[in-house]
């Protein structure tokens, strides 16, 4: 499936839980998940929208954004959740000679993202969401994991060994530390910033999605 039907796909299914919230009167705030490198925080969200019944937008945000600007998707997940230097922070892709900023990737983050959380019925997995919905009614959770349960899924993900995954670990939590600090002025690894946090290796993923979905439905599921 190409980038397009498969965000179109995605989109389209969203669009028939507005359809059947709207039928019952009733709308369902969304969950904004962030999380460290190799936390497992996509694979929560994943778990929670499937029991929720609601779609998951994680890798998804920045298909659509490279789809709506024509920029390679590559770029992209390169720029995602990353803080360039202080003094040069931006991306310039050599083939289409265009700049494309942190800030202008984020207001493109904001412009897919808070229309579909007004909306509800939607999990948004990292690229800022939990920051940027912080004035919006929705479930802000952080899912944590050990250092050392991070390094080892982390190593997995990207085919790396045990002696280069420390520090391709340590510079990617630093990037995405910098990146929430400069542009929300939050720290993103404080749990006292969300609604709730989730220990995914303690619990393990089965239980830290129920907990999850056991607090949304106390907060926001009327009986």
């Amino acid at each position: 499936m190409t980038l397009t039907r498969r965000v179109d796909s995605l989109l389209h299914h969203q669009l028939a839980r507005w359809e059947e919230a709207a039928r019952r009167l009733e709308r369902r705030p969304s969950v904004a998940i962030a999380s460290l490198p190799g936390a497992g925080g996509e694979e929560l969200g994943r778990q929670v929208a499937e029991r929720l019944g609601f779609a998951c937008f994680g890798r998804e945000i920045v298909d659509q954004i490279a789809e709506r600007r024509g920029i390679p998707e590559e770029v992209l997940h390169g720029l995602d959740e990353r803080v360039r230097s202080a003094v040069d922070r931006y991306f310039t892709d050599s083939f289409q000679e265009q700049r494309f900023t942190e800030d202008e990737f984020l207001k493109e983050v904001e412009r897919f993202v808070v229309p579909l959380a007004r909306r509800g019925s939607a999990v948004f997995v990292g690229r800022g969401t939990a920051f940027l919905l912080a004035r919006e009614p929705a479930l802000r959770v952080l899912a944590v994991a050990p250092l050392a349960v991070r390094r080892e899924r982390f190593a997995r993900e990207r085919g790396l060994d045990a002696a280069h995954a420390g520090d391709a670990l340590r510079a990617e939590d630093e990037a995405r530390v910098a990146f929430i600090r400069h542009h929300f002025q939050e720290r993103l690894d404080d749990a006292g910033a969300y609604d709730l946090s989730v220990n995914v290796a303690s619990l393990g993923l089965e239980d830290a999605a129920a907990s999850v979905v056991d607090v949304y439905r106390r907060r926001f599921v009327r009986r």
